[in-house]
């Protein structure tokens, strides 16, 4: 046990190079004092067959069979060395352990496990997700794009990996890569209405606004409720952008690709409303106040647009004679 060094220690894990090599770091966040350094050899090359899981070096055939000309482990002791390393958690499994590493912010250790996973565990396809959103944790952006594509280029490569692109492509500022990659993963997947989603907002931020309406109007056929918001949000977004330059048949429109979900929004059945009123159609201005109202009672700027259109039983509707 390390002894503490502040009477509230916030002790945490963090990534670092210590001698030119990766470690992860035990650390206090309140002083800063560095409780322990894990140096491990990293394997940054890609998973082929014929590298070390414990490098990424070469191998070659030996008397003990293959043996890595790098670090100089054979296959067999590279086993041997992440299967110890699994053993760190309860459940002694590489993605399981990995996970939990990750999510611990041990970013190190856990590549070598995900790298581990592909080699020798149950789920090899998302090991190599793992380590690729891995080494994005560690800083190498490069690296984890290269291998990202380099996985999109084989043959029999899951429809998976167009997601993990998309993602990487879209968290360096490269929209239009993103959206290439979800393109492909689409033409592969078209019922993968998360992708839809994600494509929607990425059209939407790049303010193509006929092709984030398509692809909204596309991801609404999800069962999934947070997928299904998450589509009525750009509808909504792309309607108010219309409304905003005085296009509102066009704004209109959006709002109406969500067919019955526009009664369960309140962005859409707010939007309906404002729309409504420079067309003076009072009756579906008054229908939209009150569904707005219904779904958030405490929208003010809507309770006081439909007050001033209650009927006044002394002077009619407006104030005009009755």
């Amino acid at each position: 046990m390390s002894q503490t060094c502040c009477p509230m220690m916030d002790a945490q894990w963090m990534h670092r190079m210590v001698d030119e090599q990766f470690a992860d770091i035990y650390f206090c966040a309140n002083c800063g004092h560095v409780h322990r350094a894990e140096k491990y050899a990293v394997p940054l090359r890609f998973p082929y067959q014929g590298r070390c899981i414990n490098c990424g070096g070469d191998q070659q055939e030996s008397a003990e069979g293959l043996r890595c000309t790098q670090c100089g482990k054979t296959a067999l002791q590279d086993k041997d060395l992440h299967d110890r390393l699994a053993g760190l958690h309860p459940e002694h499994d590489y993605l399981i352990a990995a996970t939990a590493l990750a999510e611990n912010n041990r970013q190190v250790l856990a590549l070598k496990l995900a790298t581990a996973e592909i080699q020798w565990g149950r789920d090899p396809i998302a090991g190599m997700t793992l380590r690729i959103h891995t080494l994005e944790g560690l800083g190498e952006i490069d690296h984890a794009l290269d291998e990202a594509y380099e996985w999109s280029e084989q043959d029999g490569a899951p429809p998976q990996v167009h997601g993990v692109v998309a993602q990487l492509e879209a968290g360096v500022g490269n929209l239009k890569g993103a959206l290439t990659a979800l393109e492909r993963g689409l033409n592969d997947q078209p019922e993968h209405w998360a992708w839809w989603c994600d494509y929607a907002e990425l059209q939407m931020h790049m303010d193509e606004r006929p092709g984030a309406i398509r692809a909204a109007s596309k991801g609404l056929g999800t069962q999934s409720a947070e997928e299904r918001s998450r589509c009525v949000a750009v509808l909504g977004e792309v309607g108010e952008r219309l409304y905003a330059n005085g296009q509102y048949a066009e704004a209109l429109g959006a709002c109406s690709l969500a067919a019955d979900l526009q009664e369960k929004f309140v962005e859409l059945a707010w939007l309906r409303a404002r729309i409504a009123a420079p067309n003076q159609d009072v009756a579906y201005l008054i229908k939209w106040l009150e569904v707005t109202v219904s779904l958030d009672p405490e929208h003010a700027e809507a309770k006081a647009m439909l007050k001033s259109y209650q009927p006044n039983k002394k002077s009619g509707w407006f104030g005009w004679g009755s």
